[in-house]
């Protein structure tokens, strides 16, 4: 499944790129949008890139239909790895949600517009789960898309 999902900042890019290469920028975020026991694992950033690796534990954001239940928790643990090349403003997220068998990752390009910029993810979830992989695709899918109005209202 793949989908395009765009964030909207009322900033310049420039200024955008500084706080997605910001660690503090992550811890707060992930607090504020109620999700537990945040913990960096990685973080390196230097004049050309960033990188960071963070684990947390986060509700799904709608109730869980019957045949997902064998997949998904109430609440999952993620890890999220967040990689910046800050000079083109370019990225790659991938994330993995403990237990799911679901390969989620997005490319993301961060650009000026409209007197502010936009981050554009373009999103890939797949699962290799014969007649319900699909289904739990469209379900991480649409969670990923809930929790992104919130992520993108918290920068």
């Amino acid at each position: 499944m793949q989908f395009t999902d765009t964030h909207k900042f009322d900033k310049p890019a420039a200024t955008v790129i500084k706080m997605f290469s910001d660690k503090a920028y992550f811890e707060r975020k992930y607090k504020e949008l109620g999700f537990k026991n945040v913990e960096v694992l990685e973080h390196t950033v230097d004049a050309k890139k960033f990188r960071i690796k963070v684990r947390y534990s986060a509700p799904n954001s709608a109730p869980l239909p019957d045949f997902a239940k064998k997949f998904l928790a109430d609440m999952n643990v993620i890890t999220q790895s967040d990689a910046w090349d800050l000079e083109k403003k370019t990225g790659r997220l991938e994330a993995e949600i403990k237990g799911v068998p679901v390969k989620v990752s997005a490319d993301m390009k961060l650009s000026d517009a409209g007197g502010g910029s936009a981050n554009t993810l373009k999103w890939d979830l797949s699962c290799g789960i014969p007649f319900i992989g699909g289904k739990l695709e469209e379900f991480v899918g649409s969670d990923i898309k809930a929790k992104g109005k919130a992520d993108a209202a918290k920068s």
